[in-house]
Protein backbone atom coordinates (compact mmCIF):
# COMPACT_ATOMS: atom_id res chain seq x y z
CA UNK A 1 0.00 0.00 0.00
CA UNK A 2 1.07 3.33 -0.70
CA UNK A 3 0.20 6.37 1.55
CA UNK A 4 0.69 9.58 1.24
CA UNK A 5 1.78 12.17 4.28
CA UNK A 6 1.47 15.58 4.78
CA UNK A 7 2.47 17.11 7.90
CA UNK A 8 2.32 21.03 10.16
CA UNK A 9 2.04 22.23 13.42
CA UNK A 10 0.09 23.90 15.99
CA UNK A 11 -0.07 25.14 19.36
CA UNK A 12 -2.99 25.01 22.09
CA UNK A 13 -3.41 24.84 25.82
CA UNK A 14 -4.78 22.90 28.16
CA UNK A 15 -4.83 21.87 31.62
CA UNK A 16 -2.78 18.88 33.55
CA UNK A 17 -4.76 16.19 35.70
CA UNK A 18 -3.36 18.56 38.64
CA UNK A 19 -5.42 21.55 36.94
CA UNK A 20 -2.03 23.51 36.00
CA UNK A 21 -3.07 25.42 32.69
CA UNK A 22 -0.47 25.40 30.38
CA UNK A 23 0.71 25.06 26.76
CA UNK A 24 2.46 22.54 23.98
CA UNK A 25 3.32 22.83 20.01
CA UNK A 26 2.52 19.89 18.80
CA UNK A 27 3.79 18.50 14.87
CA UNK A 28 1.10 16.41 12.99
CA UNK A 29 1.68 14.08 10.19
CA UNK A 30 -1.49 12.57 8.94
CA UNK A 31 -1.05 9.70 6.12
CA UNK A 32 -3.76 9.03 3.32
CA UNK A 33 -4.14 6.27 0.40
CA UNK A 34 -4.04 8.56 -2.28
CA UNK A 35 -1.75 11.16 -3.79
CA UNK A 36 -2.54 14.81 -3.90
CA UNK A 37 -0.43 15.84 -1.33
CA UNK A 38 -1.71 19.76 -2.40
CA UNK A 39 -5.16 19.05 -1.51
CA UNK A 40 -4.24 17.20 1.68
CA UNK A 41 -1.95 19.64 2.86
CA UNK A 42 -4.52 22.70 2.53
CA UNK A 43 -7.39 20.17 4.73
CA UNK A 44 -5.09 19.86 6.73
CA UNK A 45 -4.14 23.14 7.73
CA UNK A 46 -7.72 23.85 8.03
CA UNK A 47 -8.12 21.65 10.62
CA UNK A 48 -5.15 22.48 12.68
CA UNK A 49 -5.97 26.42 12.45
CA UNK A 50 -9.02 25.71 14.16
CA UNK A 51 -6.57 24.26 16.63
CA UNK A 52 -4.20 26.38 16.77
CA UNK A 53 -3.86 28.95 19.96
CA UNK A 54 -6.89 27.45 21.51
CA UNK A 55 -7.74 25.46 24.52
CA UNK A 56 -8.29 22.11 24.60
CA UNK A 57 -11.30 20.66 25.97
CA UNK A 58 -10.12 17.82 28.78
CA UNK A 59 -11.34 15.21 26.32
CA UNK A 60 -8.46 16.11 23.95
CA UNK A 61 -5.53 16.91 26.40
CA UNK A 62 -4.47 13.45 25.67
CA UNK A 63 -2.51 12.64 22.20
CA UNK A 64 -4.30 9.76 21.23
CA UNK A 65 -7.47 11.33 21.56
CA UNK A 66 -6.55 14.64 19.86
CA UNK A 67 -5.06 12.33 16.62
CA UNK A 68 -8.18 10.65 16.61
CA UNK A 69 -10.14 13.78 16.48
CA UNK A 70 -7.72 15.34 14.00
CA UNK A 71 -8.51 12.06 11.32
CA UNK A 72 -11.78 12.02 12.07
CA UNK A 73 -12.20 15.66 9.80
CA UNK A 74 -9.44 14.48 7.45
CA UNK A 75 -11.73 11.84 4.29
CA UNK A 76 -9.74 9.08 3.39
CA UNK A 77 -7.17 9.52 6.35
CA UNK A 78 -5.13 6.52 7.33
CA UNK A 79 -3.46 7.20 10.15
CA UNK A 80 -2.72 10.46 12.28
CA UNK A 81 0.29 10.96 14.55
CA UNK A 82 0.55 13.54 17.22
CA UNK A 83 4.40 14.53 18.56
CA UNK A 84 5.02 17.16 21.24
CA UNK A 85 8.71 17.68 20.21
CA UNK A 86 10.66 19.38 22.81
CA UNK A 87 9.48 16.89 25.03
CA UNK A 88 9.94 13.51 22.73
CA UNK A 89 6.49 12.33 23.77
CA UNK A 90 3.89 11.32 21.07
CA UNK A 91 0.66 9.12 19.75
CA UNK A 92 -0.78 8.19 16.82
CA UNK A 93 -3.98 6.93 15.74
CA UNK A 94 -4.80 4.40 13.33
CA UNK A 95 -8.07 3.15 11.49
CA UNK A 96 -8.61 -0.53 11.97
Amino acid sequence: MRLTGVGGIFSASHHSPEGVLHGHSYEVWAWFGQADARGLQQQLDAVLAHLDHTHLDDELAWGEALAEHIAAQLPGCFEVEVRRPLERIGARWRRD
